[in-house]
């Protein structure tokens, strides 16, 4: 009788030693210095800008939605019916996480902004600013063109994107 006392002791002291030292995993290597967040608050045109680069690189459809006002819109030329055509915030969305879904590799290049727009944090004004993009799917010829951006940083908050039109 003796044999049960002594492993309800051991299985106790177990239980009571993975519940003190839960947290350590002996597998998991040490952390050196702060970890640092790959998103930023978006509290300039600039971090908003590399929000989007970091969503599209890593497929991320949450994220990308952070970045998209209620009232966005998309609009390009469509080149067939010689007009402007487009689409609103939940079509954005759908073929947005389309393309995430349909490309392994996805590499998103911004230029042609100046460090002054770049640093643009003004709230609650519209701004209006283009610039040039790359959009490199897989290893395929990569598609090149102008987006003129509305975004409106409501007080206390980060940039949105109101307007997305694609100047090819």
């Amino acid at each position: 009788m003796e044999r049960p006392q002594v492993t309800r002791t051991v299985v106790a002291g177990c239980a009571l030693a993975l519940l003190l030292g839960s947290c350590a995993n002996p597998f998991a290597p040490a952390l050196r210095g702060e970890a640092e967040s790959i998103w930023t608050n978006a509290s300039t045109v600039g971090e908003m800008l590399r929000n989007f680069v970091t969503a599209y690189e890593l497929r991320d459809s949450l994220r990308y939605a952070e970045l998209l006002d209620e009232s966005f819109q998309f609009r390009y030329f469509d080149v067939d019916l010689d007009r402007y055509d487009g689409w609103f915030r939940e079509t954005d969305m759908q073929s947005t996480s389309r393309l995430f879904h349909a490309y392994r590799n996805i590499s998103l290049i911004w230029s042609g902004l100046s460090p002054a727009t770049e640093a643009i944090s003004t709230p609650d004004s519209l701004i209006d600013f283009r610039a040039h993009y790359q959009l490199i799917l897989e290893d395929f010829t990569p598609l090149l063109g102008f987006a003129r951006f509305t975004v409106i940083k409501p007080e206390g908050d980060r940039f949105r994107i109101l307007l997305w039109q694609d100047e090819f």
